[in-house]
C-alpha cells in the first residue's frame, strides 16, 4: 500500500507532468510561437474583426451601429433590398465561372498530363513549354489577354479581320453574351499548367507494369485508361479540384482587370461585389457579410482537403 500510496503522489505531482511532455517543453512551445503569432496575426484577428464589422451598419469613416445578423437577412431574404439580386446574382456567375474553369482545366490538364507522360520527342521542352503560363502572373496575362480581346487593335480582332471572318469586331468583353466565357478562356489558361503538373506527378507514379499485364491481356489503351488510370489518380484528382475550386471562386485578379464585373454584373463574381461593396459603396458591414456567407463552404471544402492530405502523408 506505502508503494502505491507513493506511485499516486508521484503520478500526481507537476513536475512528472512536465517530464511526460519531455525536458524541451518550452522549447517546444518557443518553436511553435512564431506560427501561433502569424496565424493570430494574419488569420484569426482579420476574420473575426471582418464578422464584427458584418454584424453592423458601418460605413467607411462613420460610426457603426449593431444590428446583429441584419446584414445576411438583407443578402439572403429581403427581396426588397438592393443588395439581393446583385448577391444572388454573383452567386450564380460565381458557380457558372468557378464550375467551367474547373471543367476546361480538367479536360486540357488530363490531355497534356497524358501526352507529356507518353515517349514523345523533346518531352522535356514541351513541359516547360506548357507549364509557362501559370508561372506568368496572374496580373500581367490578365493585361495581356485584355489586349488580345481589344476591339480595336486586338490580335484576334485584327486576326479574324485580316481573314476576312468578320465584318465588325468582336466585343469579347463588352457583349454580355460572352464576355463570362471570355473572361473563363483567360482563367483557363493560366490555371491549367497547375493541373498537368500534378496529374502528371500522378501518372508517373502508376507502376508500368499495371499497363504491361493489362495490354498482355488484350486491354486497348481506353479500357487502360477507365481500368487502371483514372481509378488511381483519383486521390490527386479530388485534391486538385478542391485546391483549384478555392483558388478560382476567391480570385479577383481576371475579372477585375478584363470586365471589372460588367456588362450588365454578368462576369460579378462575388469577391468583386464585396470589393465593389466596400471601395465603391463604401459599406463595410455588406462587404464584409458576402465573403462571409460562403466561409462554411470553404471551411468544409478545407477540412477534407487537410484531412486528405495528411491522410496521403501518414
Amino acid at each position: 500500500m506505502v508503494v502505491l500510496r507513493q506511485a499516486e503522489r508521484t503520478v500526481a505531482s507537476p513536475g512528472v507532468r512536465t517530464s511526460r511532455l519531455g525536458r524541451d517543453f518550452w522549447l517546444g512551445y518557443a518553436l511553435t510561437l512564431p506560427a501561433v503569432l502569424v496565424v493570430v496575426g494574419l488569420v484569426a484577428y482579420p476574420l473575426g474583426y471582418a464578422f464584427w464589422l458584418s454584424l453592423q451598419d458601418i460605413k467607411v469613416g462613420g460610426q457603426g451601429q449593431f444590428i446583429g445578423f441584419g446584414n445576411y437577412a438583407r443578402l439572403l431574404f429581403d427581396s426588397q433590398s438592393r443588395i439581393y439580386g446583385l448577391f444572388w446574382n454573383s452567386v450564380k456567375v460565381t458557380a457558372l465561372y468557378t464550375g467551367g474553369a474547373l471543367a476546361g482545366k480538367f479536360v486540357i490538364g488530363m490531355v497534356s498530363a497524358l501526352i507529356l507522360n507518353a515517349q514523345i520527342r523533346a518531352r522535356h521542352f514541351w513541359r516547360t513549354l506548357l507549364f509557362v503560363p501559370w508561372a506568368i502572373p496572374a496580373v500581367v496575362s490578365a493585361f495581356t489577354w485584355k489586349w488580345i480581346y481589344n476591339d480595336v487593335n486586338g490580335v484576334l480582332n485584327t486576326f479574324f479581320t485580316n481573314l476576312g471572318l468578320v465584318e465588325r469586331p468582336i466585343l469579347f468583353l463588352a457583349d454580355p453574351r460572352i464576355a463570362l466565357w471570355s473572361v473563363l478562356v483567360a482563367a483557363i489558361w493560366q490555371g491549367a499548367p497547375f493541373w498537368t503538373m500534378t496529374f502528371l506527378a500522378g501518372l508517373q507514379a502508376i507502376p508500368r507494369e499495371l499497363y504491361e499485364a493489362a495490354a498482355i491481356d488484350g486491354a486497348t489503351p481506353l479500357q487502360q485508361y477507365f481500368r487502371i488510370t483514372l481509378p488511381l489518380l483519383t486521390p490527386v484528382i479530388t485534391v486538385t479540384v478542391m485546391l483549384s475550386a478555392i483558388w478560382t471562386s476567391n480570385a479577383i485578379q481576371y475579372v477585375y482587370i478584363l470586365t471589372n464585373g460588367g456588362p450588365a454584373n454578368v462576369t460579378e463574381t462575388f469577391p468583386l461585389l464585396a470589393y465593389h461593396e466596400g471601395m465603391t459603396a463604401y459599406d463595410l458591414g455588406i462587404a464584409s457579410a458576402i465573403p462571409l456567407v460562403f466561409f462554411p463552404v470553404f471551411a468544409i471544402l478545407i477540412y477534407f482537403l487537410t484531412r486528405r492530405m495528411l491522410r496521403q502523408e501518414g
